[in-house]
């Protein structure tokens, strides 16, 4: 074999290798960040030119629009409070207290980071459309099916999904510490 053949071997190799290691190392969207609070994980660093070139890699990969944190706080869930993955055709409850946001959103994608496709054409929730209850708390039911009443995200038989729920203008108290804010509970209540 002549000497170029395998100088040319090699280079597609490489580039095989680091193009193959570069999508995986950023297929873990955004649920690798530093903060973990129940099943939602988040980074402080998306949207800064303080973050490490993996995780900008990712969020570009996920094709978020990040600001920096003092503006925006982006959690991902893929699993609920036991730590089961989110599946499409089981029945979960979202719920939890206001939260220490100027405006806050919940909104459901599939694997691939697109909205779930629904006939209903709903995606998301937040805190202007939800109501509270007499114990100043908010519910939302993810399932495939329409519940009989309350706020409904549809989930979509045989596919898993994912979570993201972002906070704009987070508060001081949330600042101050994220890993102890209260945040939505995401429990099964049946399959």
């Amino acid at each position: 074999m002549k000497s170029w053949h395998r100088y040319a071997i090699t280079m597609v190799g490489g580039i095989a290798v680091g193009l193959g290691a570069a999508w995986w190392f950023t297929g873990g969207g955004l649920t690798d960040g530093a903060i973990v609070n129940g099943p939602w994980t988040t980074s402080l660093g998306f949207g800064t030119k303080a973050t490490d070139p993996i995780t900008r890699a990712a969020v570009a990969r996920a094709g978020l629009l990040a600001l920096p944190a003092k503006e925006t706080v982006y959690w991902s869930a893929k699993t609920d409070a036991a730590g089961a993955p989110l599946d499409g055709n089981c029945r979960y409850g979202l719920s939890g207290k206001p939260l220490d946001a100027r405006w806050w959103s919940v909104t459901i994608y599939d694997e691939a980071g697109y909205l779930v496709a629904n006939p209903a054409n709903i995606w998301s929730v937040n805190g202007a459309n939800v109501t509270l209850d007499g114990k100043g708390e908010w519910r939302v039911t993810i399932a495939p099916t329409t519940p009989a009443d309350g706020a409904w995200l549809p989930g979509t038989k045989g596919q898993p999904f994912h979570l993201t729920l972002r906070m704009y203008n987070p508060g001081p108290g949330f600042r101050a510490d994220p890993v102890k804010a209260v945040l939505p509970q995401i429990v099964q209540e049946g399959c």
